[in-house]
């Protein structure tokens, strides 16, 4: 499932800091998932929807 698809897609305005909190959570988030994952939980669909979310804010502006 891709997030990111254009029906889906929306704008918001977020200050330099809520952008930061944003991202640090979902780091924090892949991070999680990707432990669960080396301990053999099923997480592919929900790790690469948290990264594709991660990468679409590195192009906030």
């Amino acid at each position: 499932m891709n997030i990111l698809s254009d029906s889906m897609m929306k704008t918001v305005q977020l200050t330099e800091h809520e952008l930061a909190i944003l991202k640090t959570a979902l780091h924090m988030q892949i991070q999680q998932m990707k432990r669960e994952k080396a301990n053999g939980a099923n997480v592919d669909d929900l790790l690469e929807q948290y990264e594709q979310a991660f990468e679409a804010l590195n192009f906030a502006k």
